[in-house]
């Protein structure tokens, strides 16, 4: 087994050992605490080991703790507890969620984990447990009591380890800011102090060591790596978004640490080989994108001459809008778009969320960053990597109304072209936000334990809450999670069409003996092409026989048509025009299959939603529309239509997509 731990400096001990029982497996993250709290740590004299269990076997928990403890026998063991879960409800979800990611269900309980570390510590050493980081700070007194650890760090932990001897003999407890400490049979918590970022720099070549261990150094330092390191740039906001708690737990004044000293991490980081960096902050352009067009400016100097320029990103608020002139210095100074969920397109959705930008900023900002990062590849050479467009569409104040108004943006500015997949959050973790309330509309919230739903809200659980108005507009959360999932491959991404599968179509559709009409039929018309040569030659060899057999069979693994059963659809259609026309015009899509990219998924499903209330009315009346001819081409044209538009006629789906 690797070496468990690092920073241990032989036998006289560490100060400090920091271990971590809540990284999230579907997204292993190296504790930035870590970094940060063994500098300040460094600054106050101290030592520090740390220990991250994610890559540990819960079997193996107990041989290698001892063997850590044994190694390093610190004075103090500080637990980082980063997250009380993944806020994500389809780890939490009594079933598979339609649309949702691959992701094990029930778990991640990171607040169930550190309890068991702590019990397992109790057993093998007497040295005090203090526990802290994000995930704390959020519910410090209930997690206190829950946890029962000898201390905790509401927050920044600076002046604790400045008086660090004074809190392992108890002196003057309740004057060091940021600690909770025992009292009687309970405990307080001192005063909270808000702390700017460091002003030193936080890298060392043995915490470099450490992550790189923890990533593999080929994720890290390698040709393609996959690890952004993060650098703390600015901490704090002054913004309420409803769903966030980081102005609670990092304070609502934001600060900006000093700009040398993160180049300075930067740089050392950069000398060593890492090519990618995550500046850490609520938003980087907070009021304003100075520090923003600082920082490019910056790395852009630090990039000059380098054979592996360093790339960076952080949160970005699409208010203060770029100029298209400002998002091509940003990526000419290697700046990597970064990942941003828009609760709508819609204003009175945004403003009930209170986040500070409205739907112009966000579809500026989407079309914008898209084009010109796409034009800045083109001129590279360099592969435009996969898009997912994500959206918190299922946000608490979310209604029929809102969710219309962003389907309509996206299908009139054609931006679901554009992405290959897409993500609806669709549910909100729910927290208290320090100001006295749960921000939960409408008391839809429950709470989720490895067990299964809470007879109660208990916010130390994962806790979500559907949006009511969608709720109630579709009948149930179960429905709900259907209907965004499709939404997401159908009206905001090109999902739906990449995974068509029209050899299943045909099967579906047709019989051997009416394809094999069909197939002689093009032979006759007079189309030509590769294709409807090779259908001639396949006729006057066996009458079509194999070409038949290979359609209606299942697609290989590769997904490949061979010979291609869309083509061979479209070309049939071609065959009776004005059957097809006639059966197309009479069902509202006048003009479908002259243009078949004019019209969007949600315009056609618009279109046909305010005729019919199913997919057998459609079907009815296109029948209907060509007798006394016979319809079997003009029906198969438009169940193609429905088809690659993924057409799904639902009174209370037509209620929320279309809403006025």
């Amino acid at each position: 087994m690797a070496d468990p731990i690092s920073g241990a400096p032989g036998r006289r001990g560490v100060d400090l050992l920091l271990l971590s029982a809540s990284n999230y497996p579907a997204l292993p993250i190296y504790p930035y605490a870590f970094v940060q709290v063994s500098a300040v740590a460094a600054r106050h004299g101290l030592t520090t080991a740390r220990l991250d269990l994610l890559h540990t076997p819960k079997p193996e928990w107990r041989s290698v703790l001892a063997t850590t403890l044994r190694r390093s026998s610190p004075r103090l063991i500080g637990i980082h507890l980063r997250q009380l879960d993944s806020i994500f409800i389809w780890n939490y979800a009594d079933g598979d969620l339609p649309g949702a990611p691959p992701v094990r269900r029930n778990s991640y309980w990171p607040m169930h984990e550190t309890e068991e570390l702590i019990t397992l510590l109790r057993e093998l050493t007497d040295t005090p447990v203090m526990l802290g980081g994000f995930g704390f700070t959020t519910r410090p007194q209930a997690l206190l009591e829950r946890l029962r650890p000898d201390y905790g760090v509401v927050g920044e932990p600076d002046d604790i380890l400045g008086r660090f001897d004074d809190v392992l003999t108890g002196r003057g407890l309740d004057k060091v800011a940021n600690l909770a400490h025992r009292r009687g049979g309970g405990y307080t918590v001192n005063e909270r102090v808000f702390l700017p970022p460091a002003d030193h720099p936080e890298y060392t070549e043995e915490i470099l060591d450490d992550l790189l261990s923890f990533y593999g150094r080929e994720n890290v330092l390698g040709p393609e790596p996959q690890v952004h390191v993060p650098v703390e740039v600015q901490r704090g906001c002054p913004y309420r978004c409803y769903f966030c708690t980081e102005p609670m737990v990092k304070g609502r004044r934001h600060r900006v640490r000093s700009l040398d000293t993160v180049m300075a991490d930067i740089r050392f980081l950069a000398d060593r080989g890492v090519t990618r960096v995550w500046l850490v902050c609520s938003e980087i352009n907070i009021g304003h994108n100075t520090l923003l067009f600082d920082m490019a400016d910056r790395m852009r100097r630090l990039n000059q001459n380098r054979s592996r320029p360093v790339h960076w990103t952080c949160y970005l608020l699409p208010n203060p809008a770029l100029e298209r002139a400002e998002i091509r210095m940003l990526l000419e100074s290697h700046f990597e778009p970064s990942w941003n969920q828009f609760g709508s397109y819609d204003d009175t959705n945004l403003k009930n969320t209170r986040v500070p930008y409205r739907a112009r900023h966000a579809v500026q900002a989407q079309i914008s960053w898209l084009e010109e990062e796409q034009e800045y590849r083109r001129e590279r050479g360099l592969p435009m990597p996969q898009l997912r467009l994500d959206m918190f569409l299922g946000n608490s104040y979310a209604t029929p109304e809102t969710v219309a108004a962003t389907l309509r943006t996206v299908s009139d500015l054609r931006l679901a072209d554009r992405f290959e997949d897409s993500l609806i959050t669709r549910a909100t973790r729910v927290f208290d936000l320090g100001e006295g309330t749960v921000e939960d509309p409408r008391g839809a919230a429950y709470s989720v334990g490895p067990g299964g739903r809470l007879d109660t809200v208990d916010l130390l659980y994962p806790t979500f809450s559907y949006p009511p108005a969608l709720v109630e507009a579709l009948g149930d959360a179960r429905t709900v999670d259907e209907f965004f999932a499709h939404v997401e491959a159908t009206y905001l991404s090109r999902a739906h069409r990449a995974r068509l599968d029209w050899r299943a179509f045909l099967a579906r559709h047709t019989d051997a003996d009416e394809l094999t009409g069909w197939c002689a039929r093009l032979a006759r018309v007079g189309q030509d092409g590769a294709y409807v040569r090779s259908i001639r030659a396949e006729l006057a060899a066996d009458g079509c026989e194999g070409l038949v057999a290979r359609l209606l069979a299942p697609a290989d693994e590769a997904g490949r048509e061979d010979p291609p059963a869309r083509t061979l659809v479209e070309l049939v259609a071609g065959t009776d025009l004005p059957a097809v026309r006639a059966a197309l015009a009479g069902i509202g899509l006048p003009g479908y299959w002259d243009d078949r990219t004019s019209l969007t998924a949600y315009e056609v499903c618009a279109r046909l939603a305010a005729r019919f209330g199913s997919v057998a009315d459609v079907l009815a009346r296109a029948r209907a529309t060509v007798k006394p001819a016979d319809p079997a081409v003009a029906l198969l044209a438009v169940r193609y239509c429905l088809y690659d538009n993924n057409v799904v006629l639902r009174p209370d789906y037509s209620r929320v997509l279309f809403a006025p």
